[in-house]
């Protein structure tokens, strides 16, 4: 009898697919950008077939919805990733949830392309846009988490919190464009800087 030398099928989940086929698409999207993308892009990319891809996702739209989280996820795992490796100060956990995003990783113009994509699909894709609010949401709710600490350390005001969260976050997204635009260390730098000295301003300590 002749030995089936064949190696074992390998079953993957469906989830498992979903995976691979979002880490293509993230893929597809730094070297082609939103424009271009296609699933049979997708397809070539993954080494999975057209078919996988429209079996388990509805549309593009979910494919570019669920992109987005994955790309959000690793910037914010990154964050949390950081904070706990930061001084138990409140200000120096702010500094380092402010630098992750400013590091060297998530300053590739291959991530960064995916990033703007993503943000322009949203202008004109509801679905992309209700993701990229709760994900925005998720960000500044952690932001403020570590303000409340920074307020209740210094005895600020309630309402400081909020200023300094809504004015963080805004220059946060001009950075991201200033640096797509400029590739200036110092003034992303100064970008960062401004951000802690306006905390220390509105909630000086004692």
């Amino acid at each position: 009898m002749t030995e089936d030398t064949r190696k074992p099928r390998t079953f993957r989940s469906s989830q498992d697919r979903r995976a691979e086929i979002i880490e293509a698409a993230f893929r597809c999207l730094q070297e082609v950008g939103y424009a271009r993308l296609t699933a049979r892009k997708i397809a070539e990319h993954s080494h999975i077939s057209l078919g996988h891809i429209t079996y388990h996702f509805k549309d593009m739209n979910e494919v570019l919805v669920e992109t987005y989280r994955y790309a959000s996820r690793i910037l914010l795992d990154a964050t949390f990733q950081d904070l706990s490796r930061s001084s138990k100060t409140p200000i120096e956990q702010l500094k380092a949830f402010l630098g992750t995003g400013f590091s060297p990783a998530f300053l590739k113009r291959d991530y960064l392309r995916v990033r703007i994509d993503l943000w322009s699909a949203a202008l004109s894709h509801e679905e992309i846009a209700l993701t990229e609010r709760e994900l925005y949401e998720r960000y500044r709710a952690s932001l403020i988490e570590i303000l409340e600490k920074v307020r209740e350390e210094r005895r600020g005001r309630a309402a400081d919190v909020t200023l300094l969260a809504d004015t963080i976050m805004a220059t946060l997204d001009g950075l991201w464009l200033d640096w797509e635009r400029r590739h200036d260390d110092g003034a992303m730098r100064n970008g960062l800087d401004g951000c802690i000295r306006l905390v220390n301003a509105v909630m000086p300590a004692d």
